[in-house]
């Protein structure tokens, strides 16, 4: 990096680092408004919803290897190509959707440790996303580093107004590493990125099949919204991306592929952070406490704000 782009970096992380938490903190008081304000009930949608099959009814396929915008060159031999990877991803969100859907046993959805909300924000994300696939954490910093290359994502991101998630082929990742490309990500957009990924948990990430950071742009709550009724959830699922944002991967010239001074210090300080909760775990809604004796969102019983309140001041019982 030259001095320029260096001044320009550091000058700009406060900033950012401002406006990703204003950003952050709109989306969880979004999230505390459909889970526990005014909760959204299961079986918005059925079996046959594209959310729940992730296949797109014009195709007859899935849909997820259509919402791939970017693949990176591979540098190195993986068992899986990135379809399979894409495969493995989205179905484990269909999955979680799946939970709070109608069925013939469960017409509200069956108990679970997420409430119907939380399941139907991934139903959209999965569904309606798009998909940046990458080696590792040095692969992806070394494109998101060029400024053509964040140019572009954020046309994607204003444009298309989706979820982008970045993937790793990698699964062996070092968990450290993925913590500070989360946190790399925080500093060079303004949105919450998350460390999701197949090995131990970190930071506030949640397991996947492969390493997954989820970018949080806000657009999830355009999809979401729609699950208060059965009908406008039928209009949630979109067309896959059409438009083409990125070039080749050999086109980007590296900056650099490892995370700077500020964002390896976020990444300690949000591992410590969640770490400091104890067995709360790292969860923001939902108590890993409770969901460890077994607790379940129970969706023809689910509790709502004053049900909480009454727990924190020890007026029920709790689970």
């Amino acid at each position: 990096m030259s001095f320029i782009e260096k001044l320009y970096y550091y000058l700009r992380i406060l900033p950012n680092w401002a406006l990703m938490t204003l950003h952050n903190t709109w989306g969880i008081i979004n999230v505390f408004f459909i889970v526990w304000l005014r909760p959204m009930k299961g079986g918005m949608a059925d079996e046959s919803h594209p959310f729940a099959t992730g296949i797109n009814p014009k195709t007859g396929k899935t849909i997820w290897s259509e919402n791939i915008i970017f693949s990176s060159t591979r540098k190195a031999e993986y068992n899986e190509s990135d379809e399979e990877i894409i495969e493995a991803v989205g179905k484990f969100m269909s999955t979680m959707f799946k939970k709070s859907i109608s069925t013939q046993e469960n017409p509200i959805g069956r108990p679970d440790k997420m409430p119907p909300a939380i399941n139907y924000i991934h139903g959209g994300v999965h569904y309606n996303g798009g998909f940046l696939i990458f080696d590792d954490s040095e692969d992806a910093i070394a494109h998101f580093s060029n400024r053509e290359f964040r140019n572009s994502f954020w046309k994607f991101v204003l444009i298309e107004k989706r979820e982008p998630v970045t993937i790793f082929r990698n699964k062996n990742y070092d968990r450290e590493k993925l913590l500070e490309f989360a946190c790399f990500m925080r500093t060079m957009f303004p949105f919450f990125s998350n460390s999701n990924g197949n090995r131990k948990r970190i930071g506030w990430g949640n397991p996947a099949p492969y390493a997954a950071i989820n970018t949080i742009t806000g657009n999830w709550k355009r999809d979401t919204y729609k699950f208060y009724s059965k009908e406008s959830a039928l209009t949630a699922p979109r067309e896959p991306v059409s438009s083409k944002y990125f070039r080749e991967s050999s086109h980007y010239k590296s900056k650099r592929s490892r995370a700077l001074a500020p964002e390896i210090m976020m990444a300690k300080f949000t591992n410590e952070r969640v770490l400091a909760r104890g067995e709360r775990g790292n969860l923001f809604f939902v108590d890993l406490r409770k969901v460890a004796k077994g607790y379940r969102f129970d969706p023809s019983n689910l509790p709502n704000f004053f049900d909480l309140i009454k727990e924190k001041l020890g007026l029920t019982a709790g689970v």
